[in-house]
Formats: C-alpha cells, sequence, structure tokens
C-alpha cells in the first residue's frame, strides 16, 4: 500500500515535515498547524505524496461489497462519481477497468458529532468539484480523546510521527472501524496485480493507527482509481475544523498527479521533489477552507485565509513560505491576484490534471520567486485582511 500525505494533526510545519517525509518508502508526510476551537484548520495526505497526497495503493479486488459490521453507525452512498480516466495503461485495458464496476460513494462515521450521511455528503460535495475525480471514493471518519503525552510516538506507528492518544471508542468499537476501512477496500474491483498485493500491508498500516488512536488525517490511495479519506478528529477540533481537515484530505487523494505519482513519470527521486509540497499543500487547504464556507453556506473563505496567516506570520515574521499549510494557502490568493493561477481551475484540480505543474510551480520558475518574497505581505484594513498593492503588482 502507498499510504501518502500522512498529516499529523498537532504539529506545525517545520523540521518535522523533512523527518516524516522519511518514515514511509514511497512516500510522504506533512504536518498541518494545530487547530484551535474557532480558529479551524487543515493537511498530504496524504499518506503522502504530499499529503502531496495526502494516496495509497491497490490491485484486482475481490468484488465483496462494504458490509457495516452490527451496531455500527449508520452507512449512507451517495450518487455515483464520474469515472476517470486510467492513466499509464494502454487505452483498452483502461477501458475494459472502467467496465468492471460500478463507482461508488461510501462514507462512515463513529463520530457522534458527525454522521455517516453527513460524510457521505462531504464526499459527493467534494467529488462533485473534481473534473476528473476517481471511480471511488471512501470517507472514514472516528474520535480520539485527549493525547497521552505531547511528544510524537513514531516508536508505536512504525516510524510515523503521530502522536498516541486516549481511546474514546470500546475496543469492539476500535476493530469495527478497522473492519470497515479493510472491508471497504477488499470490495475494490478493476486494480492492478501490484496493487493488490498492497493490501494486506495497507491494512495493517492503517489498522496500527487507528488501534493506536493516532492523530491521523491523511488520504490513502489502495488503487489508482479508488481513494480515500481515513480522520481520527481530537476533542480539540470543532465542526468546522473537522469538515476543513477532510476537504483538505479530500483534495489529495482527488488530485490525480502528486509528487508520488510524477516522480517515477519525471525520473525523479521524490525526495528530490520537496520543493514543491508548499504548492500542493496551499492548494489542499485552500480547498478545504473554501468547501467549509461553502457547507456552511458562507462566502468567507479568502478573508479566514488571510487572517490565519497573518496570525501566524505575526508571531513569526520570518517564517518562509515552506513553513505550514496557514502562509501557503494564503499565498494561492496573492497567486490569484497576480494572474499565476485561477480559482476555477485551482478548485477542480486542473492543476494536478498531470506533472507540468511540477515545473510551472517550481519555486524557481516565472513568476513564482515574488510569490515566496512576498506571501507575507498581509495588511489588516477597515475592510478585513488583504494583501498590499505592492504585493499584487510589484
Amino acid at each position: 500500500m502507498s499510504l501518502c500525505n500522512i498529516k499529523i494533526q498537532p504539529l506545525r510545519l517545520g523540521i518535522a515535515v523533512m523527518l516524516a517525509a522519511l518514515v514511509l518508502s514511497g512516500c510522504s508526510m506533512a504536518l498541518t498547524p494545530t487547530p484551535v476551537r474557532d480558529d479551524p484548520e487543515t493537511a498530504e495526505t496524504s499518506p503522502a505524496p504530499d499529503s502531496d497526497t495526502d494516496n495509497m495503493p491497490t490491485d484486482e479486488a475481490m468484488a465483496a461489497s462494504p458490509t457495516p459490521v452490527p451496531d455500527n453507525p449508520e452507512t449512507a452512498e451517495t450518487s455515483p462519481a464520474p469515472a476517470s480516466d486510467t492513466d499509464n495503461v494502454p487505452s483498452d485495458e483502461a477501458e475494459d477497468i472502467s467496465k468492471q464496476h460500478q463507482p461508488s460513494q461510501l462514507g462512515i462515521s463513529f463520530d457522534p458529532q458527525i454522521s455517516s450521511d453527513e460524510v457521505s455528503e462531504w464526499i459527493r460535495m467534494a467529488v462533485d468539484e473534481m473534473v476528473k475525480p476517481p471511480t471511488d471514493f471512501f470517507g472514514l471518519v472516528w474520535p480520539i480523546g485527549e493525547p497521552i503525552d505531547e511528544e510524537p510516538d513514531p516508536q508505536v506507528f512504525d516510524g510515523a510521527p503521530f502522536t498516541q492518544h486516549h481511546h474514546v471508542l470500546s475496543d469492539s468499537e476500535v476493530e469495527d472501524v478497522v473492519g470497515q476501512f479493510a472491508n471497504w477496500q477488499a470490495s475494490l474491483q478493476g486494480c492492478t496485480e501490484s496493487e493488490y498485493r498492497e493490501f494486506d500491508e495497507g491494512v495493517r498500516i492503517v489498522g496500527l493507527w487507528i488501534r493506536g488512536a493516532a492523530d491521523v488525517a491523511t488520504a490513502p490511495g489502495p488503487c489508482k482509481e479508488s481513494r480515500a479519506v481515513i480522520y481520527a478528529r481530537t476533542l480539540q477540533q470543532d465542526k468546522t475544523t473537522a469538515t476543513e481537515i477532510f476537504f483538505h484530505e479530500a483534495y489529495h487523494g482527488l488530485s490525480n498527479f502528486l509528487l508520488n505519482r510524477c516522480a517515477p513519470i519525471l525520473g525523479r527521486n521524490e525526495d528530490s521533489l520537496n520543493e514543491l509540497r508548499w504548492f500542493a499543500e496551499g492548494t489542499a487547504d485552500y480547498f478545504g477552507v473554501f468547501m467549509a464556507a461553502k457547507l456552511e453556506g458562507r462566502d468567507d473563505h479568502k478573508s479566514k485565509l488571510l487572517a490565519r496567516a497573518y496570525r501566524d506570520i505575526q508571531g513569526d515574521p520570518e517564517m518562509t513560505l515552506y513553513a505550514n499549510a496557514y502562509v501557503q494557502s494564503a499565498a494561492m490568493i496573492l497567486m490569484m491576484e497576480r494572474g499565476l493561477i485561477e480559482e476555477s481551475k485551482l478548485l477542480d484540480g486542473s492543476y494536478f490534471g498531470d506533472c507540468d505543474w511540477v515545473n510551472r510551480f517550481d519555486p524557481d520558475a516565472e513568476g513564482i520567486p515574488h510569490i515566496f518574497e512576498n506571501f507575507s505581505e498581509i495588511i489588516s484594513t477597515s475592510n478585513g485582511f488583504q494583501y498590499s498593492q505592492e504585493a499584487i503588482a510589484g
């Protein structure tokens, strides 16, 4: 299983990002800023690929449909998502794969504050935004309690720098959560043989995180056309924060060409592309805040993004654009103001439709150095937060 975009919720991006990137082969882990009540936040998840999607792996799987365990929270399926093209597969074979099964969307929640119907709706909304979503998408949410301590516990999680928490679910409920992921993965069709061989390892790793009450939010992708979001909500994360985190990870899961896929296509080592993670995380965090606002009937996503970044920069004026998703998502607004990207293409995943973005948004590419030099030029005015005219026009 290729676990990508692993998110460590209670830590801010910093040195830990580089440590996390080394934990799992073929994956990179992204840390998200600590969310606080009334100041929501999101993480490349992916497992890894960036969160660069935050994505996992899979193969030709069995055709059993996910079966909810008795006494589980209700499960809900939403309308099918359109199948996307299969990359790196001959056209005839891709057509055969697409005919093997019908698209599916499934949301399951064990969190008493978030219903399975809500998770299914989040999935439907995220998939509907995408120009080329995967065939299958799964969302799994469960609650965890207080952290056992404030330090990461890589010794518990096979080197992944998650923090272990107390459980709020019973032992049987914890096993139900693991079983839901295993059942969904076992039901997948149209995966490749190599993906299928990784199923057991994927369940082992996800099970380790769930049983260990890790503060995980990531986007596993067992198969190229079958991806997921798994999210352990902490007690500190309110409903808005939860939706922002979920949509952030969903963006990673719905992006078709993150660094874990582009590296072999470009003949590059994935670690050599780490400087591109700022764009993958910034776009995902922008999407998360945008979608949470849309869900709640608000249109204040830009002002919220700028306000969060402004406060972070005030606390650390020397931070760089590599620091965290708060400043990276705010930088997306500066890029829009300068005509480097379009909001509509960010929201529908177009920038990750191929690997061209790796060169287009390289820190040394045309127009990008200005973003790195001016992302912090956010000012507070009577009309709210905005980028200075010098940053926009300079």
